[in-house]
């Protein structure tokens, strides 16, 4: 795998499943290669249709070949899982860049639990 940086942006989110029982969920996204170094947007209250539109950038070493988005609804005590999902780096790395709605799958997969907007460029 090539060295270099990876500027991930995530721009929103659509359709997130709503983990609240009144109002709508508190979302951010934990981005990360490893889990000893992980980046988070700001959270964006009572939305399931957040606009983050933040830049996050991660110097890409030997051996870093997926990328992890883990989508949360913050809550007074804790937080709820709304989504997860793993992106292999392989296309921004040829391509230079990439430019997806990615779908939070459920657990099972057979149903999704909403959509996050990521650009990611590769220098």
């Amino acid at each position: 795998m090539p060295s270099g940086v990876l500027d991930v942006a995530i721009l929103e989110g659509r359709s997130l499943k709503n983990c609240d029982f009144i109002g709508q969920n508190d979302a951010y996204v934990e981005v990360y290669m490893s889990k000893k170094y992980k980046q988070r947007t700001r959270t964006i209250k009572n939305s399931n249709n957040p606009t983050w539109n933040e830049e996050l950038r991660f110097n890409i070493h030997k051996g870093d070949d997926t990328i992890h988005f883990d989508v949360y609804d913050d809550d007074l005590i804790g937080r709820d899982t709304i989504g997860k999902c793993s992106i292999k780096l392989k296309k921004a790395f040829e391509d230079g860049e990439f430019d997806e709605w990615i779908k939070l799958p459920s657990l099972l997969g057979l149903r999704f639990r909403g959509e996050i907007h990521v650009v990611m460029n590769f220098t």
